[in-house]
């Protein structure tokens, strides 16, 4: 029934970052129309820099707020960075800083890739178990379980949908599924289609 109740919960809290994600895209597309007010701007003081330095300011914000709308919708790790990328780099190339604080947003920088390209991990490890999408390859699922999986299917999602097949069970969320040994629960269920699953430590 927690599963049930919390899965609920998250599609609301989805249904509210759509939301939020159009209102800002109706700004984003209001907010552009300004750049064409900065590029006349700049047609009219070739020799002025604070012109293309205000452009430059306008556009990078508009690009952040198009990068904050593709996090809310994908809602992933990597999208976050991808943001925050983008806002340090904004604020190195059109802030005026000191070579101090430009010395510490290339740092950032630099520590933002090194996450990104070694801290990344593709589960969440809880106290009960391992949970992962469901649309994880098989062989993938292998790895990162540690379990002997049999290949019945090409997802590990695809896998308990044959174990409910042939144990002639309904897919539920919430509900355990086992073959060989390793029980896996289906963590999250929409529209008859298998989002998430976790694998469910032996002792549980």
């Amino acid at each position: 029934m927690k599963f049930v109740f919390r899965n609920h919960i998250l599609r609301l809290a989805g249904y509210m970052e759509i939301f939020l994600a159009i209102m800002l895209l109706v700004g984003v597309m209001i907010a552009s129309i300004g750049l064409l007010k900065s590029l006349y701007g700049i047609s009219l003081n070739f020799s002025n820099t604070t012109y293309f330095h205000s452009f430059l300011g306008y556009t990078m914000a508009l690009i952040i707020a198009v990068e904050l709308i593709k996090m809310i919708t994908r809602n992933t790790p990597g999208s976050t960075i991808e943001v925050l990328l983008f806002a340090i780099s904004r604020k190195l190339i059109v802030s005026e800083e000191n070579s101090l604080g430009f010395l510490i947003g290339v740092i950032a920088i630099g520590l933002l890739f090194s996450i990104r390209k070694f801290l990344f991990v593709p589960q969440f490890t809880t106290e009960e178990g391992v949970i992962i999408s469901a649309a994880m390859t098989i062989t993938e699922a292998k790895k990162i379980s540690g379990h002997q999986l049999p290949d019945l299917a090409n997802t590990i999602g695809g896998l308990v949908s044959y174990i409910a097949q042939q144990e002639n069970r309904k897919l539920r969320e919430g509900e355990i599924y086992e073959i060989n040994g390793v029980k896996m629960r289906i963590n999250r269920l929409q529209n008859g289609i298998i989002e998430v699953v976790e694998f469910v430590k032996s002792e549980d």
